[in-house]
């Protein structure tokens, strides 16, 4: 028997956002050199950027045409900087005040940030009779991990135990999964224009985060090297589009 797409959706986000615990254990436990976290991520951001280059975007287009598509992106793109800008403002009102527990928080808020478009992105594509994007999927897990990674090994280093760490990144984990099942949840039956909206909403959120967080993050430790690395995440997801 097939599950409900709604149930398919947060297994799939779930499957995702798994690589949060898996990062975050590895933070946790092993001290990994910091180049290696950051090819990660730029590895990762080149994948993410051909998923939605090559499916969600397209997609987007194809069900609902080019003009919600374009408003879409512009849309979830500006949601997108606002809600980073103003997570940031409070990180570093607290980091003058020297709030340890606070500031873990607030990068948790951050990461989730990040997950909300991603997660919804991967639900969404199971509607218009679509399945699970492959190119996705394996993007929004290799993202994830060095995020989960590196804020582990932050936590890590302020003397803060495994009940928080894990217990932190868990309920992102959790939370990330739900956001994919609400794709199909509130998106199911709706317009093609207004589907086509969601889908390029989450696809400019997207793109915003990883020229204002991933990148930058990898740049700041692989240099002239990241553009090389990100283009092989490129270059992988693009045989996965083709092979799969």
């Amino acid at each position: 028997m097939q599950l409900p797409i709604t149930f398919q959706a947060g297994l799939w986000g779930w499957l995702a956002a798994s690589s949060l615990l898996v990062g975050a254990a590895i933070g946790f436990l092993v001290t990994l050199p910091q180049k290696v976290v950051a090819s990660v991520m730029a590895y990762g951001s080149g994948v993410l950027i051909a998923a939605l280059c090559f499916g969600q975007i397209p997609d987007a287009e194809r069900i609902g045409g080019l003009w919600p598509t374009m408003a879409g992106l512009l849309v979830g793109g500006v949601v997108f900087v606002l809600a980073s800008q103003f997570v940031e403002r409070l990180e570093m009102h607290h980091r003058s005040k020297d709030a340890g527990a606070m500031v873990a928080l607030l990068i948790a808020v951050g990461a989730f940030l990040d997950g909300i478009p991603e997660s919804l992105g991967l639900g969404l594509g199971l509607l218009d009779g679509g399945g699970v994007s492959v190119m996705m999927l394996v993007a929004i897990f290799l993202a994830n991990l060095p995020e989960g990674l590196a804020s582990a090994a932050g936590l890590r280093a302020e003397k803060r135990g495994g009940w928080l760490v894990f217990g932190l990144w868990g309920a992102i984990a959790l939370l990330s999964g739900l956001a994919a099942m609400a794709g199909p949840w509130l998106f199911a039956g709706v317009p093609p224009n207004w589907l086509a909206f969601a889908l390029s909403f989450s696809a400019g959120a997207v793109l915003c985060m990883l020229v204002d967080t991933l990148i930058p993050d990898a740049f700041e430790t692989t240099h002239a090297w990241t553009g090389l690395v990100t283009l092989a995440g490129f270059m992988t997801a693009f045989m996965i589009d083709h092979l799969v």
